[in-house]
């Protein structure tokens, strides 16, 4: 990871010397945007309620090089405005808020003020062909930015992309070194799995395994197919060295209505995953995952579409032996039922049902969508098939994105209200409803890029 950064601030340096030569190569591009975050969650129960403000500041330049090279470079700068103390355990649970601290960084909750350096990497440009050096963002099925905070996840490699015809392309990400949503640094592979909350090893214990998995890559394999103007296939490969292979394939469809201005839309989704290694360590009480773990996920999608409106039903099964691991540190989940602010990550068996509907006013610059999910998951006592002790609940988004442009060029508010409820309201502990269910969740998003950029 070291060597990485080194070459690319060696890099920057002298093409920073060699632009005083060459007055014309070195004229970057600006970018500066504001994000402001505000967080509030609130229990039926007299549960610890918490709030925060947060504020995200980036400035990142683009410039263009010889030989169809590119520099980009990126610094984001954080601010706690104002919080609940995030630090304090709920009065009858051992554990920290899951919400607002994710505003922050998680590994000092104390800081006020921290920063980060985000994207910084070279990149090589061609019309069928692209690779990018250094610290990037990604959008994979299993390794993701997951953007729901005041910044996304970064990782450190290498990855390129080559457009064989206008039908097919094929991607590869190699990945050594990654700084997680919600952190203040760069960490290896191993080091940054642990940072957010362990939940219990298959023994119903504490889980030890921060700071003691190791895991040196990752490696990501993506083949896309363009099938015809209304279809395509995504075929995955995600290899965790030492922790574990996933295989994911994707088809999508739209299917045309005679006469009408609307489409049917369906899409199908098998995933398989298995434990590889020794799961992050040779010693079973500190280890990530069951090297004998192995799940088969499918996931099915339909609905209509129009110009302004989308509206979709899904379901998804999840089967197999162990629990389904994937470090929460590193991206959300890639299955249709997916909801924002949960995931069905930990778990032995799933069976989720939810809804989505989307409608825009374009002349209004607005947008109104809505997510509702019922997730039937197993026993929240056994910590065989259910790591974090997660019920079966039901989940209901309210979310609303307006664009004033006519007023404010640049500026974008999203609201987004979310409610969750334990599907069995018998027995719960107080475990299973901390920062789980039984809850509701507001957030308040300011986004603004300067005009110009």
């Amino acid at each position: 990871m070291k060597k990485i950064l080194t070459l690319l601030i060696g890099l920057f340096f002298w093409v920073s010397v060699y632009a005083q030569q060459d007055s014309t190569l070195w004229k970057p591009t600006l970018n500066v945007g504001l994000r402001s975050y505000f967080m509030r969650t609130s229990y039926w129960e007299d549960y610890k309620n918490d709030y925060a403000w947060g504020q995200m500041a980036r400035i990142a330049f683009t410039s263009k090089l010889p030989h169809h090279f590119q520099v980009q470079a990126e610094y984001l700068g954080f601010l706690n405005i104002l919080s609940s103390d995030l630090s304090v355990f709920d009065s009858r649970v051992s554990n920290l808020n899951r919400y607002e601290v994710g505003l922050f960084d998680v590994n000092h909750l104390d800081k006020t003020v921290f920063g980060k350096i985000g994207n910084l990497h070279l990149d090589y440009l061609r019309d069928n062909f692209q690779a990018s050096l250094g610290r990037i963002e990604i959008n994979s099925p299993f390794i993701n930015a997951q953007d729901g905070r005041l910044s996304p996840t970064y990782v450190e490699g290498l990855n390129w992309n080559l457009r064989v015809n206008p039908r097919i392309s094929f991607a590869q990400h190699l990945i050594t070194g990654i700084s997680p949503r919600s952190t203040g640094n760069w960490f290896d592979l191993g080091e940054s799995i642990g940072m957010y909350p362990v939940g219990r090893d298959e023994n119903g214990q504490g889980s030890d395994y921060s700071g003691n998995t190791r895991s040196d890559f990752i490696n990501i394999l993506d083949l896309k197919f363009r099938l015809n103007s209304a279809s395509s296939l995504i075929l995955n490969h995600t290899l965790v060295n030492n922790i574990y292979s996933a295989y994911l394939a994707q088809w999508d469809k739209n299917w045309e209505l005679p006469n009408s201005s609307f489409q049917w839309i369906t899409g199908l989704q098998t995933t398989i995953q298995h434990g590889i290694g020794n799961g992050g360590n040779e010693d079973i009480a500190l280890r990530y995952k069951n090297p004998e773990d192995f799940h088969w996920i499918l996931s099915g999608r339909i609905g209509i579409k129009s110009e302004k409106s989308l509206w979709h039903i899904n379901y998804t099964k999840m089967q197999g032996e162990g629990r389904y691991l994937s470090p929460r540190e590193w991206g959300k989940d890639p299955f249709y039922t997916f909801i924002p602010r949960e995931r069905n990550e930990g778990l032995g068996q799933v069976d989720a049902l939810s809804t989505y509907f989307q409608h825009a006013f374009p002349k209004k610059s607005l947008q109104l969508y809505s997510y509702m999910g019922m997730y039937f998951l197993p026993d929240p006592a056994d910590a065989t098939k259910n790591k974090y002790a997660m019920p079966s609940y039901a989940q209901a988004n309210l979310g609303l994105r307006y664009n004033p442009k006519k007023w404010i060029e640049g500026l974008n508010l999203h609201l987004i209200l979310m409610g969750k409820t334990a599907l069995n309201q018998q027995d719960l502990r107080p475990a299973w409803v901390y920062n789980k269910v039984n809850l509701f969740h507001t957030n308040l998003i300011l986004n603004y890029t300067f005009p110009g950029n």
